[in-house]
This record gives C-alpha cells, structure tokens and sequence, in this order.
C-alpha cells in the first residue's frame, strides 16, 4: 500500500515536471531543474485532480483510473523524448556551495528536518486532521470514493453544514491516493498534505535561488519552516496550504514571466493555470484570482496598455480549462454557497453600517498581523520586517511590474476578505477566531517570496547598489541606484 502511494505522488510529480519541460520556454529563460520540480510537484497534482473530476463525471470512482494516468504520462514522456523537448535548463546547484548559502544550506537542512519531525509527530497525534477535515474534504473524499454510483450525494444540499460547494481538489487527490492504494486508508490525505506543505517550502527555496541568490531562498525558507503554524496547519488535512502553494506558484510564474517577456508568454500561462487551481481548491481563489487581474490592470499605466493587454490574454488562455471545470461543478454539482445565501439587501446594509463590525474586525487583523505564525515571539512578520530593514531593498526590484502588481492583488485581497467579515458573517466573532489565521497563512508564502525579492541579498551587501533605470519623459537613462 506504501508504494502504492508512493507511486500516486510520483506520478503526478512526473506529469507535472514533464509538462513543464514542454512549456518551459528556452534555455534562456530564467529557472532551474529544481524549479522546474518543485513547480511541477503541486501543477501535475492540480493537472491529476482535474483528470480525476472529468473521469468522475464521465464513469464514476472507478478502480482503473491509474491505468488512464500511466497510460497519459508514458504518452507525455514519449511525446517529449520525441521532440527533444528539453531546454538546457542547468541544475542551479552550483551557487549554493558558496559565499552565504554555503553556511546557511546546513542550517536550512537541519531546519527541514525538525519540521519534516515535527510534521510526523503531530499527525501521529491527529491522524484524521481536525474539524474541517472531518466534516468536509475527508469526508466528502470517503462519499465519493465508497458511493459509487451514488457518488454525487457528496454533494447534497440536505448536508450544508458540511460545505458542499466548497471546490473539490484536496477531497479528488485523496480519492486519488486511494485509487491507486485500492482502499481508503489515512495515509491517503497525509500524503496530499506533506506533498503540497513540503512542495511550497521546495518552490520558494527554488524560485529565489534562480530569480536572486541561492542565500535569499534558503533564508526564506527557513523563515517558511519556522513558522510553526504552517507546519501544525498543515497537518490539520485542510485545504489552506495547497492553495498557498497555487498562490506561490502564480506569484511566482508572474515573476517569472516579467523576466522573460520580452521572448516568450508561456510564463504568464501557466500563473493563470496556477490561480485557476486555486479556484479549484477553494472559494478564496475566485478573490485571488480577480484580485491579480486587478493588480496586473492596476499596473498598466507605467507597462503600457499593450504589455498589460499581452499579460492578461495569456493569464485568460491559462484559467480557461479550470475555470471551465469550476463552473461546470458549480453549476452542476455544488449547491448555493452557505454565506452568499443569507444575504438580503436590509440584512447586508445592517452589518455594513454597523461601526461595532468594523471595529471587530481591525482588532482582530492587527492582532493577527503582529503575532501571525504561532511562534511563541512576537509573531512571524517582524523577523521579514527587520530583515528588509537591515539589508534594504533592491532599487530595480521592487520597481519591476510583476511586484508592483503582486503587491496590490495581496493588499486587495487582505481587504477582500475584510469586508466578507464584515458584511456577511452571522457569527463574526466565531469566524474571525477560526479562520482569520488561516486567510494570513494562505498569503504567508507569497508574501515571503514577495518580501526576498525586492530586498537585497547578502551576495549584495558590499556590492555598488545596481544601476537604477529612471525615467525622464519618452527616454530613459541609468543611474547608480539610490533608494
């Protein structure tokens, strides 16, 4: 059964990194094999969840759907040998066995080691998660599995208190593992949950290796593992740190995407791709991904319409395939949302134009942003706070589009959120106590790999700041980077 599951997570990882070594534009374009990995991790298990819904729809929970799987990777694997599509992406090893990051990759192994430790034990103690878990993704994950025909009253409407419409990504993948292990065992949702925890650990670390210096993406990585919440969070078996990691995975193919522009689109595909996974984890990535149409809009006026016209086009072409599973689920499957339902106009303008509401809610975000993560200290912000302090930001990356419009979709999102609290929530105090954290926990990645970006590396500290690119009318010149 353990190979089995095995088995399940390589395969996915597989269709992921090979699909990715299609797309992956050139050897000039920026990354690394493990980039590509840690990337291809959470796309190819978002690619195997949406192959598992249309499978569903078409024949049900059937025990040959791993044969389907192997049968499409072996036809990928194939297809990609053929072709001799495979850019001369290098290793990205290189950089880390010297200067800073040669001192600090011991320290960040030791420090996954202690949160890999610290992932067992806590599941040990809580082998079915907590609350959700029991009421929504793993129990709708048994419903489909052992319903058989019946396999859509998952879905009912009679079951509200269980959340039917939330999006089923999580609740497929361990239908999923327990295709492949032939029997519903609790090593199936562990299994979705270290893959997606340890794969956002392994993309940030990644990404910032290959965008900036191998230092910045051990050291933000270390600040990912230490902080507790994500890690005893993720062993709750909840649906919030896969949909960070689809988050990342769009900041991050954003960025990507700023870099090779010029050359190629594809990167701008796939962080569509990746925020139309996150609307198929949970209903939080529908505000996701409207608040990175808005960012990226937002940002026009100083990319040009025409480049602000490219990005969109192609973030489009990358939502389209799940953002078409998602409305076909919601529009078939999913019964009305449970807090869009007891919305009425005069119930709505009563908690709108309540001050106590308001009041409620910045007590609780100020709260939560100065002790966010669990950590026994003043809170897991300060550290990152204190880091751009002392080394200071890089003058032309946090002048770059894709930060810029990050930045904004975070901030829109963080006041998203604020007014579904104020204006829809019954029991406020309640929500805001058990699930305001976690709303912070799905941002925390991307903010990490937002944070190290634009600040400097220590590769950087007694370096001449680099040449900053200043505009004066329709030319532009350079100058030595003042902040």
């Amino acid at each position: 059964m353990i190979v089995a599951l095995a088995l399940s997570a390589a395969v996915s990882a597989a269709f992921g990194a090979l699909a990715l070594l299609r797309a992956w534009p050139s050897a000039e374009a920026p990354g690394s094999r493990p980039l590509v990995a840690a990337l291809g991790i959470g796309l190819g298990a978002g690619l195997s969840s949406l192959l598992l819904f249309a499978w569903l729809i078409l024949l049900g929970p059937t025990r040959e759907f791993p044969l389907l799987e192997a049968a499409l990777l072996a036809l990928l694997a194939f297809a990609t040998y053929r072709t001799r599509r495979r850019p001369g992406l290098g290793t990205g090893l290189g950089g880390w066995l010297v200067g800073p990051a040669r001192l600090l990759t011991p320290l960040f192994l030791l420090a996954l080691l202690a949160a890999a430790a610290a992932f067992m034990t806590m599941l040990r103690q809580e082998p079915h998660g907590q609350w959700d878990a029991w009421m929504n993704w793993d129990m709708r994950a048994r419903m489909i599995f052992l319903g058989g025909p019946a396999w859509r009253t998952a879905f009912a409407p009679e079951l509200p208190w269980s959340h039917p419409d939330y999006p089923v990504l999580v609740p497929s993948l361990v239908v999923r593992a327990w295709l492949y292990a032939g029997k519903s065992t609790l090593l199936g949702p562990a299994l979705v949950a270290a893959t997606f925890a340890f794969a956002a650990v392994a993309l940030l670390v990644t990404a910032l290796g290959a965008l900036r210096a191998p230092s910045q993406g051990l050291l933000a990585g270390m600040v990912l593992l230490a902080t507790p919440f994500f890690i005893r969070h993720a062993t709750s078996l909840y649906a919030d740190v896969p949909l960070a990691f689809f988050f990342l995975a769009t900041v991050v193919c954003l960025a990507l995407d700023d870099r090779a522009r010029e050359t190629t689109s594809r990167f701008a595909v796939l962080a569509g791709f990746s925020a139309g996974l996150a609307m198929w984890t949970k209903n939080e990535g529908l505000l996701f991904t409207g608040c990175v149409l808005v960012g990226i809009v937002a940002t026009g006026r100083r990319s040009g319409w025409a480049e602000t016209r490219r990005r969109l086009v192609h973030v489009g072409a990358g939502l389209l395939l799940p953002l078409l599973v998602v409305v076909s689920f919601k529009l078939t499957l999913a019964p009305p949302n449970d807090l869009l339902s007891t919305l009425g106009i005069e119930r709505t303008l009563g908690r709108l134009t309540d001050p106590a509401r308001y009041g409620a809610v910045v007590r609780a975000y100020a709260l939560q942003l100065v002790t966010f993560g669990a950590n026994g200290l003043p809170g897991a912000v300060w550290p990152l706070a204190e880091f751009a302090v002392a080394l200071g930001w890089h003058p032309v990356e946090r002048r770059r589009l894709w930060a810029r419009a990050v930045g904004i979709a975070l901030g829109l999102l963080l006041a998203g959120h604020f007014m579904v609290f104020v204006s829809m929530a019954d029991e406020l105090a309640r929500l805001l106590a058990s699930s305001l954290e976690r709303l912070i926990l799905q941002l925390w990645p991307s903010a990490l790999f937002l944070g190290f970006m634009v600040t400097r590396t220590l590769e950087e500290l007694g370096e001449t700041r680099p040449a900053e690119p200043v505009r004066t009318g329709p030319a532009t010149f350079h100058r030595e980077g003042a902040s």
